[in-house]
């Protein structure tokens, strides 16, 4: 994964979807850039995917936010074992709402709290909100 910033950097472009085209265009099989309260952006060469951040009333302490994303994110595509883009789109959501336990108390507070039953249940609100 990658940030926001980091991408725009990267690539030389205030847009994020170029940029996420421009890093896929380097080889990777999807490109996830993620985008602090503005949720994140999957892109694979056939699917384009995006995710608002969890809603959350109050944020605490958003330290360590993107790595909780990173290991939502990889933790769901290991335990898949496959990784299409469902499986992808699916991984997304996972590390957003892994991040929303993170940034909700201080340290790593949110993360101790968090159990699969929660992350789930954040997952299927989550997937309310991006589906039509």
């Amino acid at each position: 994964t990658i940030n926001e910033a980091e991408a725009r950097q990267f690539c030389g472009t205030h847009s994020v979807i170029r940029a996420a085209r421009q890093i896929l265009a380097l080889g990777p099989r999807a490109v996830v850039i993620k985008r602090a309260e503005y949720g994140a952006l999957l892109l694979t060469k056939d699917r384009t995917f995006w995710t608002p951040a969890y809603p959350l009333e109050e944020v605490r302490d958003p330290t360590g936010a993107g790595d909780a994303f990173a290991g939502g994110l990889l933790g769901h595509l290991a335990q898949s074992g496959t990784v299409d883009d469902r499986t992808l789109c699916r991984a997304v959501l996972h590390g957003t709402v892994c991040a929303s336990f993170a940034v909700e108390q201080f340290s790593v507070d949110g993360i101790e709290q968090a159990d699969q039953k929660g992350v789930e249940a954040r997952v299927r609100e989550l997937q309310t909100l991006v589906s039509a």
